[in-house]
């Protein structure tokens, strides 16, 4: 098992498929949540195995979501930064394993990768007509988007002022910043669209001058906040929004700017998998992901608040609305996807990883 990949359980008691018509197949399986699953074979497969980015408590929040509105599914997870959960369904599924009925990733590259590779099961869920076009897989039924997340810069305001905090992104290379600023890993999706738009922006001179400042890599968003915090870093370089709703909830030191430029974003994205062993859960497992229930959980659980792409959506925790933010995220497909090998290259070597 990878590094920083764990599984856990979350024990219960106790339009249909792609090439079928939906035509008395949709049924309602509880409040606001309309499936085309079968539900007696969903709940004769008993489980369903969920892979996602998302931490711990994000993870858990899900699946005991779920649980709660199906009681006779036990669902599991396991969960690990976008890049190492990839790396680890692509080599199960080279060895012919095919243990997970879910996948949720947080970069849009990696979805698009998956579906060339033939990695999801197509699934109209009904849940599909309350989603843009544009927040769903270019054949759809293959993934759909389950949230936004975004991020800007933090400090701790015990060691810094407001007036010497960062207000843009290039005042991060300002050398008081240097050893003194945490970011995340390559494995991360969101370090991945803050590489590529800033370099859009401000040409590969910035990533080559931010790499003086030696700033300390981490897996997760709660180790980058927990270190804000505590003091033990003045910045965080790229802080997702949701982490620094969480942590003002909780009167931590921190602080929270948006730079002009706008704000780096990456949608999580979410299907059933190919030769998934429960595949009738698995698509109830959608069909609730998408839906107002599930959704309220991916936008209000503290440990999650990622902005629903819903058209019924209400506001964010806080009562802001992904329109409030401008946001910066891939557009050109090809370019973005064709440069990771060398956001990789370069991060890794940055981090001394």
């Amino acid at each position: 098992m990878f590094n920083g990949m764990r599984r856990r359980s979350v024990l219960g008691a106790g339009m249909g498929l792609a090439t079928l018509p939906l035509a008395g197949r949709l049924q309602a399986a509880g409040p606001d949540i309309k499936t085309g699953a079968d539900m007696a074979k969903a709940e004769q497969e008993g489980e369903v195995l969920f892979y996602t980015h998302d931490g711990e408590a994000g993870a858990a929040a899900v699946v005991e979501g779920f649980n709660k509105d199906f009681p006779k599914i036990r669902a599991n997870y396991v969960r690990a930064q976008n890049g190492a959960l990839y790396t680890k369904i692509l080599a199960e599924r080279s060895a012919g394993r095919y243990s997970v009925d879910v996948i949720q990733f947080s970069e849009i590259g990696t979805a698009i990768d998956f579906e060339k590779r033939g990695g999801y099961e197509r699934w109209l869920s009904p849940q599909l007509e309350a989603y843009s076009p544009q927040h769903q897989s270019a054949t759809p039924g293959d993934y759909t988007w389950t949230g936004v997340t975004f991020g800007g810069i933090a400090y701790n305001t015990n060691r810094v002022t407001e007036a010497e905090a960062p207000k843009t992104w290039k005042d991060r290379l300002d050398p008081r910043w240097r050893n003194a600023m945490s970011t995340k890993q390559a494995t991360s999706g969101m370090q991945f669209v803050e590489w590529y738009e800033l370099r859009k922006l401000y040409g590969d001179e910035f990533w080559k001058e931010f790499a003086k400042q030696r700033p300390r890599g981490f897996d997760s968003r709660a180790q980058l906040f927990d270190r804000l915090a505590k003091g033990d870093d003045k910045v965080c370089a790229l802080a997702e929004y949701a982490a620094y709703y969480l942590y003002h909830q909780k009167n931590a030191p921190i602080a929270f700017v948006a730079p002009p430029d706008g704000l780096p974003a990456t949608p999580t994205l979410a299907g059933v998998v190919d030769k998934a062993p429960h595949p009738e859960a698995a698509k109830l497992f959608i069909d609730w992901l998408l839906s107002p229930r599930g959704q309220a959980v991916i936008q209000e659980n503290p440990y999650l608040v990622y902005g629903s792409v819903r058209k019924d959506a209400p506001p964010m925790p806080g009562g802001v609305r992904l329109s409030d933010f401008k946001l910066l995220w891939p557009t050109d497909m090809p370019d973005y996807l064709a440069s990771q090998p060398v956001f990789a290259k370069q991060w890794n070597a940055m981090l001394g990883l």
